[in-house]
């Protein structure tokens, strides 16, 4: 995390970040232009933690209340939202697909599947968009530092899936 060590009017700003071992005087005003630099840098790296998160999430897979589990890489998610709109529009009857095996699935089989995958990605970027916003809305690096990726995250997603699958079936 970016702290403010130092300011003079004179010197600027000090600007550590023990982690990175960064360690740079910045042009600042005053310590309010100081306190805005430091927020500033911790911003954009928190925006690019989250992205990676909310990326690693969304393709990381989807463990359905049935147990099954669904690739959602982005070339599996496609596959399925292809295979989905060929038999919703009637160019196919039913389609091989291989889950844990193979299988023939008709349309009323693979739609529960693709809606919750619909839903899971919905949720991850709907988790993505609420955690940027408190990000964007904190004015110091304490309230940054507060900031709990992966807990406000799952929470956010947790909401998200249960508005689209119910709460019963809310993915873990």
């Amino acid at each position: 995390m970016y702290l403010l060590e130092s300011f003079t009017p004179e010197d600027g700003a000090l600007i550590v970040n023990e982690a990175t071992m960064y360690r740079a005087y910045l042009l600042a005003k005053n310590e309010v232009e100081a306190n805005n630099l430091v927020v500033g840098l911790n911003q954009a790296a928190l925006f690019l933690e989250l992205e990676q998160y909310r990326y690693s999430f969304e393709t990381a897979g989807l463990d359905l209340a049935d147990g099954i589990r669904i690739k959602t890489d982005r070339e599996s998610q496609s596959q399925l939202s292809n295979c989905f709109v060929d038999l919703k529009h009637g160019l196919i009857p039913d389609t091989d697909w291989k889950g844990s095996d193979w299988q023939l699935v008709n349309l009323e089989q693979i739609e529960p599947i693709a809606k919750a995958v619909a839903a899971h990605r919905r949720g991850c970027f709907s988790s993505e968009r609420q955690v940027q916003t408190l990000i964007n809305e904190a004015v110091s690096a304490a309230e940054l530092e507060a900031i709990d990726i992966p807990a406000l995250f799952g929470a956010a997603y947790k909401v998200a899936y249960s508005q689209v699958m119910g709460a019963e079936q809310a993915a873990e």
